[in-house]
Formats: structure tokens, C-alpha cells, sequence
């Protein structure tokens, strides 16, 4: 039987087998960096291989992610905060422990209306 692949991004491993985080944790460290001491967010890929990304985004109140697209469908799973989440002419209010979906391709963007934390989750196409 082989080994499964590990991977690292020379600090953390980016995909395994089994991966486990306290998003807890993740989150503090994310607001402990230079990058969110002096900026207005961070963020830390969680897990990363061919198929799925998963994606840790913390943003302070006011900051923007302008609209953009993906090649896969992602989810967004609000952590803590609010955040509106635009495609279009909708605009979604959410708050912690909401999630949405949304299909490939589709142009949106993501505004913190307060400091918030997410987990982005994007499926790669093949």
C-alpha cells in the first residue's frame, strides 16, 4: 500500500489525508500577523489539492473583497460578524453560522460590515 502524498506550504500541511483544525485557534493566530495589524484582512488556506480548496478569511469592518469570479462553485460559511454578499443586483446579509452556495463562474464580491471571520470553500473544476 502506498503512502499518501503530503503536502506543505513550507509552513503548514496543505493536504492529507486527514487534516484537523481549531478554527478557533487559526483565527487568533490570523489576528496576531503584521498583515492584519496593518491591513484590513488576512487570510490562511486551510487545505489545497487538485479538487477542493478551503480557505480562512478574517476581514475588518468596512474591507472588500471587489467583485470577482471563480472557475468552481465555492460555499461561504460565516464564522463571526456580518458580511454582505453581493452577485448582481442580489445582496445577502449574513451572520455567523450562515452559510450559502453558489455555482461556478458567477461574478460576486463580499463586504464586511463589521469584523467578521469565513470559511471559503472552492470546488475546482476538472
Amino acid at each position: 500500500m502506498q503512502t499518501p502524498k503530503r503536502e506543505y506550504d513550507g509552513e503548514h500541511l496543505l493536504s492529507a489525508p486527514l487534516l484537523k483544525f481549531s478554527i478557533d485557534k487559526e483565527v487568533d493566530r490570523l489576528k496576531t500577523e503584521p498583515t492584519w495589524a496593518d491591513g484590513d484582512r488576512n487570510a490562511i488556506t486551510l487545505q489545497k489539492n487538485s479538487k477542493l480548496r478551503v480557505v480562512l478569511i478574517t476581514m475588518r469592518k468596512g474591507a472588500s473583497l471587489k467583485e470577482h469570479k471563480v472557475e468552481g462553485p465555492i460555499t461561504i460559511f460565516v464564522l463571526s460578524g456580518k458580511i454582505i454578499f453581493s452577485t448582481g443586483d442580489d445582496k445577502i446579509n449574513m451572520s455567523g453560522n450562515e452559510l450559502i452556495v453558489l455555482e461556478k463562474t458567477i461574478p460576486h464580491d463580499v463586504e464586511a460590515l463589521e469584523d467578521s471571520s469565513f470559511i471559503l470553500t472552492i470546488i475546482q473544476p476538472k
